[in-house]
């Protein structure tokens, strides 16, 4: 496969779109859409080829990934920026460190990297979403005073590794997609230790920065991968939070003077009016239905109701 003429930050990308590489069959927690753009993309594949060429699901060792998010990844965001927008470099090493099942030792090398706070970022990513909710505390509690900055967004807001740390684990949405959720009794153990510390238990978003995503909307809901696919694509998402599932207030407002000029119904402020003679025509419907009513007789044949005659003579 051949270069994209997109580029990553100043790095060439490979297309977005190719066949997918092998995986163990796990979503590790990651959604669905972000997921198959992940594996479908040539940039995963070159991660996962071998020596030899071949996509044979082994790729690149630890220490290989780690020099890519050095020399490589500039943010922590689960989709490129820009017009660009296949899953970034920094998620496509995280998905493959999830394939790879990292261990303790290299998990904390993570943690603990003093060369690139990205390195240490995606380590804490990988913590939040392959490992079980009681155990987060035990990773990530150290660091949550950590005052090493850096910028989770592309040119976004600097904050603390200690406030990305916690954000982490008090947000259940991280820019336009969504955590693995923890379970409610450790969440509350998390949240009460984290007030113990000196903490705010709010979380603020987008990785400490604030906001739930990079461009937020009315609704406050974070954007949806699937709006995020759409938009590489060319296509309308269908329902996703942010997809596109809400018209345009001026669009809606055309929509309903075109109803309206159906029904022949004035708009504005002739609207009060119209109602009250709505009314007057419904008054006058009942008073009319009333007086048919009052003069209805039932047909009767004379040749067989004559034994009734003296119980008709009100008609």
């Amino acid at each position: 496969a051949m270069p994209s003429d997109v580029e990553n930050h100043g790095h060439a990308i490979w297309t977005p779109f190719g066949n997918a590489a092998k995986t163990t069959g796990r979503t590790h927690g990651v959604e669905a859409v972000l997921r198959q753009n992940v594996v479908n993309s040539e940039y995963y594949r070159k991660l996962c080829r071998s020596a030899t060429g071949t996509v044979d699901g082994e790729g690149m060792d630890f220490m290989s990934l780690v020099d890519e998010i050095y020399e490589l990844v500039d943010h922590v965001e689960p989709w490129m920026s820009g017009n660009a927008r296949g899953a970034s470099t920094g998620f496509c090493i995280l998905f493959r460190f999830c394939e790879k099942e990292l261990s303790d030792k290299e998990i904390w090398h993570l943690l603990r990297h003093g060369d690139s706070p990205y390195i240490r970022a995606i380590g804490f990513l990988y913590v939040r979403y392959v490992k079980n909710g009681r155990e987060l505390l035990r990773w990530c509690e150290e660091f949550f005073d950590d005052a090493e900055k850096f910028s989770p967004s592309p040119g976004g807001k600097e904050v603390t590794m200690g406030t990305y740390v916690r954000d982490l684990l008090l947000e259940q949405h991280y820019f336009e997609t969504i955590f693995p959720r923890i379970p409610e009794v450790a969440r509350r153990e998390m949240v009460q230790r984290i007030k113990d510390l000196g903490y705010s238990d709010r979380g603020l978003g987008c990785g400490g920065q604030g906001g739930t995503r990079r461009n937020d909307s009315s609704n406050g809901r974070p954007q949806s991968v699937k709006h995020s696919l759409s938009m590489q694509v060319g296509r309308k998402a269908h329902g996703g939070g942010g997809g596109g599932g809400d018209r345009p207030r001026d669009d809606r407002d055309r929509h309903r003077d075109r109803r309206d000029d159906r029904d022949g119904r004035p708009r504005g402020r002739d609207d009060a009016r119209y109602r009250d003679r709505s009314r007057s025509r419904d008054r006058d419907r009942r008073r009319s239905r009333s007086r048919e009513r009052d003069s209805y007789k039932p047909y009767r044949r004379d040749d067989k109701y004559d034994k009734y005659d003296k119980y008709d003579r009100r008609y």
